[in-house]
């Protein structure tokens, strides 16, 4: 399988690194520790992608796999707000319908293999192969593949992924550890199996999915952030330098696929978000708004003070938090369905009551908080019209955000509010949060100052060290690719159109990205 394409510009591997951390590919690869990382620097061109890592995180793998901005899609978080209901529904990424970019492909006689492709589902026809949910971090699909006896050889060659739900474990050294070698067990056996079907199956374009930094990252952030204040002065569990072991077994995963793909073959590493400590306070947005007067008595704002409260807890999370992880999901799978999405639900929502508020915070991944303005007829019990009420509320809550700093710094604690209006275009527009808050994560903060409040203490709710920063990155190697050239202004929505436009096939008119525009300077034979 080391000829070239019979379509378009020759065949392309794309390696798809879920939620690693370009800052620490860039320094790492200058350390030495990332030879094929340096290479496709060196003798490539790389990018840093804009993504909706600053809005919707979950959206980022939907968004890069279709080409489409997330109010083109039917998901944007796995616990999704209803407005119907003004409740919450589970949402599996079989909820997608719109085509991804290898549907396009398999229309025009291309073949392709897409293992493991994070946060998608099946497609319903492939030339080629499919496989789904062997081993991706958090994907809420069918373990399945296509053809349907795939999944079966897999399973009887290599086995069960070896890390399965990583939130299911303790958070003792020993527990830690373990976690550690299942994670670098997994990226071996994900390197053997993409490599196997490389043989096994002809094809055009290869798309694997690796979804081992996504995992360590989550965990083990702690280790390798001396500003976080679980760090530590020294390393007696021997796990600082997890992340750099996982970075540097893909490494060589990677370097054994290029090999097996061969010089005329296009690569494209990429991440459409990064990762980095987990700072926030997504999870009292809720209080805030009702402290700033959306709430049902607006009448009763408490005035600012002196002296700083406590904000609210969500008791469910402090279970969480308290609960080893091994026996929560132990729990977990005895319950049937809809006594499993209630627990869920009272982690995101607590036991709140939405009715009576004009502005409230909804689910979201937790470094970028969410907030929904109930909207009459949109939004089941909504109180705001439509327009110029709405328009003021939202520039209200904006400026407010905005506002909110450390008190022990004076810094910003937001980085970004986005109004969804202005950044998205879809017919799926309205289920999306009406803002969006991308808190800021350069330094370490746990209290909020409003001139309208006063200062809120907040009160740690998650058992993660690590969650999404805001940046992806891409990797172009092969022929006719400059060496060492920076390509600019790219997003995750380009992806898709400039894989079609390599594979000769043409880019769908409602597609939001445009093929990457490759700079000029001396290209690789």
């Amino acid at each position: 399988m080391q000829g070239k394409s019979s379509f378009g510009g020759g065949r392309q591997l794309l390696v798809a690194c879920d939620a690693m951390e370009w800052n620490l590919v860039h320094d790492w690869s200058r350390a030495g520790y990332l030879p094929t990382f340096r290479h496709l620097i060196e003798q490539g061109s790389r990018a840093i992608l804009s993504t909706t890592a600053a809005q919707l995180p979950d959206t980022v793998w939907g968004s890069i796999c279709t080409g489409c901005n997330p109010a083109k899609f039917e998901k944007y978080f796995y616990v999704q707000y209803d407005p119907d209901t003004q409740g919450l529904r589970h949402v599996r990424d079989d909820a997608i319908r719109r085509p991804p970019f290898w549907d396009y492909l398999t229309k025009a006689g291309r073949k392709v293999c897409a293992v493991d492709v994070p946060k998608f589902p099946i497609s319903s026809s492939i030339y080629g192969c499919q496989v789904t949910n062997w081993g991706a971090h958090a994907t809420k699909t069918e373990r399945t593949s296509t053809p349907a006896s795939l999944m079966a050889q897999i399973d009887a060659k290599f086995g069960r992924h070896p890390v399965g739900d990583c939130d299911r474990l303790n958070l003792n050294p020993h527990a830690m550890r373990d976690l550690r070698q299942r994670i670098l067990d997994g990226v071996r056996l994900h390197g053997k199996l993409f490599r196997w079907l490389m043989k096994e199956y002809e094809w055009d374009v290869f798309i694997a999915g690796i979804s081992a930094p996504h995992c360590i990252g989550h965990h083990f952030w702690r280790w390798c952030d001396p500003t976080h204040p679980e760090h530590g002065d020294g390393d007696s569990d021997g796990l600082a330098d997890s992340i750099r072991l996982v970075y540097q077994a893909i490494d060589r995963e990677i370097g054994e696929m290029l090999e097996l793909a061969g010089p005329d073959t296009r690569c494209l590493v990429l991440a459409g978000h990064g990762m980095g400590p987990l700072r926030h306070a997504s999870w009292n947005l809720t209080e805030m708004l009702e402290l700033w007067g959306y709430g049902p008595n607006p009448a009763t704002r408490v005035p600012q003070r002196d002296g700083a409260r406590k904000a609210r807890v969500n008791p469910w999370r402090l279970l969480k938090m308290k609960v080893p992880g091994s026996l929560q999901y132990a729990i977990k799978d005895r319950l049937p369905q809809r006594l499993q999405d209630e627990l869920l639900f009272r982690w995101y929502r607590g036991g709140k009551d939405w009715r009576g508020y004009r502005a409230f915070s909804i689910p979201n991944n937790d470094t970028v908080g969410a907030i929904r303005i109930g909207v009459k007829g949109r939004d089941r019990y909504g109180l705001v019209e439509p327009g110029a009420e709405y328009d003021r509320i939202c520039a209200d809550i904006q400026h407010a955000l905005l506002e909110l700093t450390d008190p022990v710094s004076g810094r910003p604690v937001v980085s970004r509010v986005t109004l969804s209006r202005d950044e998205f275009h879809g017919e799926f527009l309205n289920q999306l949060p009406d803002i969006t808050v991308l808190w800021e994560t350069a330094f370490a903060w746990n209290s909020v100052h409003s001139p309208k409040f006063g200062t809120l203490h907040i009160r740690q709710q998650d058992g993660r060290s690590g969650s999404h920063s805001a940046h992806g990155f891409l990797l172009m190697g092969g022929p006719g690719i400059p060496a060492g050239a920076v390509m600019s202004d790219c997003s995750v929505y380009d992806i898709a159109p400039t894989v079609l436009e390599h594979a000769g096939v043409p880019v769908p008119a409602d597609f939001d990205g445009r093929p990457v525009a490759l700079p000029v300077g001396e290209c690789n034979a």
